[in-house]
């Protein structure tokens, strides 16, 4: 019996309550899953086909099971009359260890007349997609032309250039593939086009700080000041050490003055607007021949570098006022929304053009799944299904590996198919790296805010962070460097 810490010994034996297990390398995580699923088995007389165990990749799925094997072949030594750990051997070969991907297809091939499609239908590659995905693309821009389609020939004359309507299909196509990542694209899609009609904020006069546009940039500009101020204040601390530099300190302490009215007025947009246009300039650089200490001209090479900083960022953020900055979005209200509904039309024609032929792709299997587990009720609100509360069931817990590289569709299904406190996950936000693949890390970090809080009923956050793999002046070394770049701001993003 390995001498298990307090965490992991935690992580093992914790029992009704979603669980995130935030584990940093090196602090066996998976030693901890295999054993948490061991102590399943033997202490609860749970059988292994009870657990649903998500890996990330099919390797990874295959050691797991290598290893639950392993272990459960080392108890049978231990206890070789027990019937209960030899049935497991054999519940092995079927049990739900799998990536999400086959999961799903395990969802659909079973559930398949749910959603109106056929019972033999193949994953198509990547070739035959890409020549599917164009020839539906095509097929529905000649259309469009035939019937003149008002609304699609004014985006002709918006994207079209040099090239024809090759901007236009290529933009299509990426906003296709980008809004795939997300449970419901169509709505998804809708509702983000929707933020731009701001009539009602143009015509009450909103603070442009209160959109999500203002939020942004306000706060990055926030940050770009708080750092100007501070290599103004690096500038005036090197030349405070000359008594002969001290008219060039008072005049960096004025630029400091002037930089920190502005961080004062940027409470909300308008403030930020005036203030920064009223900016006139900065102080003159003294000239004096009769000092030639160097300090003194690399300060000033320095200050004309902040200087165009300040310049630079200043000329990107306040362009409008909150009026016209509302304004500059709303016109490009009525042109979204006709895009919105020409990329709809796409996916409808592609879709149709799979169906046809009997094939889906990767992004379809997760789709096509939670339309199987979710649907709308006679609100519009979306209800789990018959056989998400078969599926909810049949798994006793919901175990999941690499949590911080899952996406918020694979979010969606398997909290379609829990009990609410049933659902362990395994994972280092810090390793998330695959963000490119629709990754969503920010689910992590949502948990780990959200569990570690006192009496909270959404489930419990257990920290892996003792390390057994490197010694330990390694790790005081890369925590030492990473406790200064690793914010909350920089892992989100």
């Amino acid at each position: 019996m390995p001498n298990w810490t307090e965490e992991q010994k935690r992580a093992i034996e914790k029992k009704n309550s979603n669980l995130l297990v935030a584990a940093a390398a090196g602090s066996g995580k998976t030693t901890v899953l295999v054993e948490r699923i061991i102590q399943k088995i033997i202490n609860d007389k749970k059988d292994i086909d009870r657990l649903l165990i998500v890996t990330f990749t099919n390797a990874a799925a295959s050691e797991m099971r290598e290893r639950i094997l392993k272990a459960l072949y080392e108890k049978i030594d231990e206890e070789p009359e027990n019937e209960h750990l030899k049935k497991q051997i054999v519940l092995l070969n079927k049990a739900s260890i799998c990536t999400i991907d086959s999961f799903c297809l395990d969802v659909i091939k079973n559930n398949f007349f749910e959603i109106g499609i056929s019972s033999n239908f193949r994953i198509a590659d990547n070739a035959e997609l890409e020549i599917l995905k164009l020839e539906a693309l095509e097929d529905l821009f000649e259309e469009l032309y035939e019937i003149n389609d008002e609304e699609f020939l004014k985006l002709i004359d918006i994207f079209a250039g040099y090239r024809g309507d090759e901007n236009l299909k290529e933009l299509v196509l990426k906003i296709y593939e980008s809004i795939q990542s997300n449970p419901f694209p169509e709505e998804w899609l809708y509702e983000k086009i929707e933020k731009f009609n701001v009539k009602k904020e143009i015509e009450e006069n909103t603070d442009f700080s209160e959109s999500i546009w203002g939020k942004i940039l306000l706060e990055n500009y926030r940050d770009e000041i708080v750092d100007i101020i501070n290599n103004f204040k690096v500038l005036k601390e090197k030349l405070e050490k000359y008594e002969e530099l001290d008219k060039y300190v008072g005049v960096l302490e004025k630029d400091i003055e002037k930089m920190q009215v502005i961080q004062n007025s940027l409470d909300t947009w308008e403030n930020g607007y005036v203030e920064t246009n009223n900016f006139k300039r900065f102080s003159n650089w003294p000239k004096d021949e009769n000092i030639i200490i160097e300090e003194k001209e690399r300060a000033s090479k320095s200050r004309d570098l902040i200087k165009k900083k300040f310049k630079k960022v200043t000329d990107n953020t306040f362009l409008n006022n909150s009026k016209e900055a509302y304004s500059d979005i709303y016109s490009m209200y009525d042109i979204l929304k006709s895009l919105g509904n020409l990329v709809v039309k796409y996916i409808s024609r592609f879709n149709e053009n799979k169906k046809e032929k009997n094939i889906m792709d990767f992004g379809d299997i997760e789709h096509y799944a939670l339309k199987i587990l979710l649907k709308k009720d006679e609100n519009g609100v979306y209800q789990r299904t018959n056989v998400a509360k078969k599926l909810e069931e049949r798994f006793d817990e919901i175990a999941i590996d690499e949590y911080q590289d899952s996406n918020l569709i694979q979010e969606y299904i398997l909290t379609s198919i829990s009990n609410g406190k049933n659902i362990f996950m395994v994972g280092d936000v810090k390793q998330s790296i695959y963000k490119f693949r629709q990754a969503r890390p920010e689910l992590f970090l949502d948990k780990y805010e959200k569990y570690g809080k006192e009496k909270n009923e959404f489930g419990q956050k257990i920290q892996l962070f003792k390390n057994f793999r490197s010694r330990e002046s390694v790790l005081d070394l890369t925590n030492l460097v990473f406790s200064n770049i690793m914010s909350k701001k920089l892992r989100r993003h």
